[in-house]
């Protein structure tokens, strides 16, 4: 077997293998003495068929076969042979074989080869993590928000925020009911005896705006809204709309006392509670710095390497990228034709992102390797980006 090599782009090398007669024999032998074995023409038993009947009834699979197999025995030897690091075979092309001998042609990808940008004494600054009694008391606010409770409200008493109302509405876009235009819009349109909450994307804004202060039994008309003009149903994007409301009934959110705050998140004081948040969001700013920081070391990486990588890789990085858009998109509410509208963009975007990703993965293992990382593969990048920052300036 003879083999030379061609350097392509992309990280792919073309690889010529020549077999002489007597190799390519064996193997016209080997692949004959099969069918002899397997074929089954009436007439004859099994293993019996004479071969010049094989060769002439099986022409074709012949040819198939004995190509299958001249690639198959030689492809591995030929790549050893010329010490290419393979990722995958991307294209095989003019098989060829007769008495004389055979040849075929492979496209083989190779790991690339590039430079190692310098990695110690980046410059990424490191921020002073300090959480503000403010930041606190929010956080503190929102948990004892989450243990509160709903009574009915009493007579004379106002809807405020974070209250349940319970409403009539009904709404016209150019004096037509809305559900007229837009049948799969019924939620918008009308609804009777409907529960929701005061509290900021519960429903429509124009709806939770105006219900504030209403006393139950009292009626607004004229209440004006917009609808989106990229996420509404496209009947209605863009388009305004007048809704007259009904305050049917409400329950007012009332919030725990101090006693019962701690009690419900079982703390042992008020004090030590919110020591606990503080501590939590010091933790949280922690792990969001940590974050900020290895972004920037790989942003930093990535400006100083530009090469090739392979393109089978890239795809799979492509794969993975689209799977998780896909599933964000299921829980967003994206419109169904966003996909299709915004295809070229989408793969561009994917396309790019899945070669940093690509690059990244040899840059991580480049610097494992010079340093003496050693680590599973779901753990030598964390500890990869761990170095660089602890040599950081």
């Amino acid at each position: 077997m003879k083999t030379d090599t061609k350097k392509l782009d992309k990280c792919q090398v073309e690889l010529n293998v020549t077999l002489d007669a007597e190799e390519m024999k064996a193997i016209v032998k080997e692949v004959e003495k099969a069918f002899v074995r397997e074929a089954k023409l009436p007439g004859f038993r099994p293993g019996k068929v004479p071969l010049e009947l094989i060769r002439k009834e099986f022409a074709q699979g012949l040819k198939q076969e004995t190509e299958r197999a001249m690639f198959q025995k030689n492809i591995g030897e030929a790549i050893k042979a010329e010490q290419l690091e393979e990722i995958a075979i991307a294209d095989v092309k003019d098989m060829k074989f007769d008495a004389e001998g055979g040849s075929f042609t492979a496209v083989v990808e190779v790991k690339p080869t590039f430079k190692v940008p310098t990695y110690k004494g980046l410059k990424i600054a490191a921020a002073n993590i300090t959480v503000g009694d403010d930041a606190v008391n929010e956080q503190v606010a929102r948990l004892r928000t989450a243990y509160a409770k709903f009574e009915d409200a009493k007579d004379g008493e106002t809807v405020q925020d974070g209250d349940f109302v319970q409403i009539d509405y009904k709404g016209t876009v150019d004096g037509k009911a809305i559900i007229e235009l837009a049948p799969e819009a019924k939620i918008v349109d009308s609804g009777t005896g409907f529960w929701t909450q005061v509290e900021e994307g519960r429903f429509l804004p124009e709806i939770l705006d105006a219900v504030k202060g209403m006393k139950a039994g009292e009626k607004k008309e004229g209440i004006k809204a917009k609808f989106d003009k990229d996420a509404a149903p496209e009947p209605l994007k863009g388009k305004k709309a007048v809704y007259e409301l009904t305050l049917k009934s409400f329950r007012r959110r009332v919030l725990p006392t101090d006693a019962e705050f701690v009690e419900k998140a079982k703390a042992e004081s008020l004090e030590k509670l919110v020591a606990t948040v503080r501590e939590s969001l010091e933790k949280q700013m922690a792990q969001q710095e940590e974050a900020r920081r290895e972004n920037e070391a790989v942003e930093a990486l990535l400006k100083k390497a530009d090469f090739d990588v392979p393109q089978s890789q890239v795809r799979r990085a492509m794969d993975g990228i689209l799977h998780q858009l896909a599933e964000r998109a299921q829980y967003s509410g994206l419109p169904a034709d966003y996909f299709e509208k915004n295809r070229e963009q989408i793969l561009k975007d994917a396309e790019e992102n899945g070669t940093k990703q690509v690059r990244l993965w040899y840059l991580i293992d480049a610097i494992a390797k010079a340093e003496n990382i050693e680590a599973k593969d779901e753990e030598r990048g964390k500890k990869v980006l761990d170095f660089i920052l602890a040599n950081a300036k």
